[in-house]
């Protein structure tokens, strides 16, 4: 057998001609988080609660007496994250080819959980105790490669790519013990979408008597709406049958490559940016409020158009769950972020004066994008209901720079 110690083995590399540069680090530590623990959370608070009813004729006193309005939690406190990283720098080829490797994992316990959060039944007789009863895990990874290749004709060629993965995942939660694990936090992400899965169109009023009912506006509902499906099978469409569905609002993948090239003064350069595994909700409602706005989503459904892409907007009545997942897009993109075309000059000689380092240059922004969503808007969404939405601006520019 043989051995090698870790200064030979760095040595080797370096003599080999093709690593330049290895680098291995680990880091562990424990921070606090307030979470988002209101300041006050540990006092109970205490109200005013009217009059006691009191003699054979239920007369009121005439004290006032009170009442606990809140019920603090002496035990709250901060969250605590535990957090792992483990990185790798490189360099490869004479610097043609460097970069960094992370690989991460936090573990965060004693997650703040509001009253508003809390399985408590109602015949506790008050509004739920905050308390630190939650446990989320988030993990992934990162990848940078930085590319820069010097040519004998006087090119320069250099790219910039990152890619990152990060995804969380809720461990503990106060959820109900009995309660169906698709409508638990347990095991889904933060900000699991959720949402109440259309089949068919129902093409008929046969169609729709044969359907569930809905618990609310089932007196709405209309041929051409869809066949909202039953998931927990009790005979009624309700908010029990919302389920996981896609992803979260929050992208999973993040993606950016800036690629360029350098020739003598000439130089130009373009980035590039994208997302996946997100979903986004798009809720264009036409004739909202019995106003004549109407949004250009798709084709209706009418009696001789029943393969439409969209359902009728209604006037007067409600769709109840009949959107379902129309409005629930794949949110992933592609988009041309920034490109430069520039020239410099070292000086240009002007008489009286001299202009140093002058470039002229010609830049866009958000000239392309490539994206399944109905429109160009990312996530730039304006209230609850998504509508409103300001589309992303796309730039010319045209400039100088210069030092005197």
């Amino acid at each position: 057998g043989w051995t090698i110690s870790e200064e030979n083995f760095m040595a080797s590399l370096r003599d080999s001609k093709i690593i330049d540069f290895l680098k291995l680090r680990a880091s562990y530590g424990e921070i606090g988080d307030d979470g988002g623990v209101p300041r006050f959370a540990y006092m109970s608070e205490w109200a005013y609660g009217g009059q006691t009813i009191m003699g054979e004729k239920k007369e009121n006193s005439p004290y006032q007496w009170f009442k606990e309005s809140k019920v603090g939690n002496e035990d709250v406190h901060w969250e605590v994250v535990r957090k792992f990283n483990f990185g790798i720098d490189y360099s490869f080829a004479g610097g043609i080819v460097a970069g960094t490797v992370e690989i991460f994992k936090d573990k965060r316990s004693d997650v703040y959980v509001g009253g508003g959060g809390r399985a408590t039944p109602a015949w506790f007789g008050q509004s739920p105790v905050a308390a630190n009863l939650g446990e989320i895990d988030n993990k992934g990874y990162e990848i940078e490669i930085r590319l820069n290749k010097q040519f004998q004709n006087g090119i320069r060629a250099w790219a910039n790519l990152n890619y990152t993965h990060a995804e969380n995942e809720v461990v503990k939660m106060d959820d109900a013990e009995l309660l169906a694990d698709y409508r638990k936090s347990e095991g889904y992400a933060i900000g699991q979408t959720r949402a109440h899965v259309n089949a068919d169109r129902m093409q008929s009023y046969d169609d729709l008597l044969a359907a569930p009912m809905f618990d609310v506006n089932n007196a709405d509902r209309l041929a051409g709406d869809y066949y909202i499906v039953d998931f927990n099978g009790d005979g009624v469409v309700d908010s029990n049958d919302s389920n996981p569905w896609g992803y979260a609002g929050t992208p999973q993948n993040t993606y950016n490559a800036t690629v360029g090239v350098d020739y003598k003064g000439w130089s130009c350069f373009a980035q590039f940016y994208g997302v996946s595994n997100v979903t986004r909700e798009v809720g264009l409602t036409s004739f909202g409020n019995q106003l004549n706005n109407v949004y250009d989503t798709g084709t209706w459904w009418s009696e001789n158009h029943n393969d439409a892409e969209k359902v009728t907007p209604r006037w007067g009545t409600q769709l109840g769950y009949g959107a379902g997942t129309e409005n629930l897009y794949d949110g992933s993109y592609l988009r041309l972020k920034n490109v430069e075309l520039a020239y410099t000059f070292d000086k240009l000689d002007l008489g009286s004066f001299t202009l140093k380092n002058l470039k002229l240059f010609v830049s866009g922004n958000n000239l392309w994008v490539w994206t399944k969503m109905p429109d160009d808007r990312e996530s730039n969404f304006a209230g609850a209901s998504n509508q409103g939405q300001y589309p992303t601006v796309k730039r010319v520019n045209f400039g100088l720079k210069f030092s005197l």
